[in-house]
């Protein structure tokens, strides 16, 4: 897991083409001023609610996801493990506790794998938190197992970005 800011992030460019277009892409638009949906990096609307799914996701390569939501206790949140995509978690506005654990000891996962949104859930208890705040940026890889939206000591209206980058 690789944590940063927006500002500081080009850095890490040098993992790939895709996350610096990932990155290049966060820096250029207003997420606070989009509506929520998926997104090709052109900025072209994919979906508004429906699933994309799988082969449509892995042909685009790298896509965006904007969120609106307010934070959850950490009863209503789930940890996730992916196969196939690195997630980039950019926050535009309000806080949250992203949480953490390594694959190797997060133990089996309590579903199969969903081949649509590329997840398995985790029933877990995490080893680490970062406090994300507007302009955070963390990146997963699949080794990272997650929990995003779990809210601090009082619920925040988050606008984030998850950006999906195919492996």
């Amino acid at each position: 897991m690789i944590v940063t800011t927006l500002a500081e992030s080009a850095r890490y460019n040098v993992l790939g083409e895709n996350i610096q277009k990932a990155l290049d892409w966060l820096k250029a638009h207003d997420i606070t001023k989009m509506e929520e949906g998926r997104y090709a990096l052109d900025g072209t609307m994919l979906s508004k609610t429906s699933l994309l799914d799988m082969s449509a996701k892995e042909k685009l390569g790298v896509f965006i996801l904007v969120q609106r939501y307010t934070t959850r206790t950490i009863d209503e949140c789930w940890f996730e493990g992916h196969k196939k995509f690195i997630d980039i978690h950019y926050v535009a506005e309000g806080t949250e506790y992203f949480c953490y654990t390594p694959l190797a000891r997060a133990g089996a996962p309590v579903t199969e794998y969903d081949n649509v949104e590329d997840d398995f859930l985790y029933n877990r208890d995490y080893e680490s938190a970062v406090l994300m705040k507007p302009g955070d940026v963390v990146i997963v890889y699949p080794e990272d197992v997650h929990m995003p939206q779990r809210r601090a000591l009082v619920p925040s209206n988050v606008v984030k970005a998850c950006v999906k980058i195919v492996l």
